[in-house]
């Protein structure tokens, strides 16, 4: 976990999350770029080591698009609940080099996905 940033809170209803974490390649209208962890049980404090390999999509296509990050608490076969999620341009970093880093997550509410 970060140790600059705050844990993830608990769910209302004070138990805490399963979470995970979902990315897309945006725009991406057939979400053909989605990608998936596995669920962290039970933990505000979820660390993922996950490498995205994005192939057959040209360098410049990649620097126009967004990285969209969201993390999840899976909840049920039917809603998982969004804890909070990140856009990052592609064009603002090096694709040339491993990117390590910490991107604080926003919100668009606790609503059901």
């Amino acid at each position: 976990a970060c140790p600059h940033c705050p844990p993830q809170p608990p769910l209302q209803d004070g138990n805490d999350p399963d979470p995970y974490v979902k990315t897309y390649l945006l725009p991406d209208p057939q979400k053909t770029t989605k990608r998936k962890t596995k669920v962290a049980r039970k933990t505000c404090n979820p660390t993922y080591n996950e490498m995205l390999v994005y192939d057959g999509i040209p360098r410049g296509d990649l620097e126009q698009r967004e990285l969209r990050l969201s993390v999840l608490s899976e909840e049920g076969f039917w809603e998982n609940i969004l804890l909070g999620e990140v856009g990052i341009r592609l064009r603002d970093l090096d694709l040339a080099q491993e990117k390590m880093g910490w991107f604080a997550l926003g919100s668009r509410g606790h609503g059901t996905l």
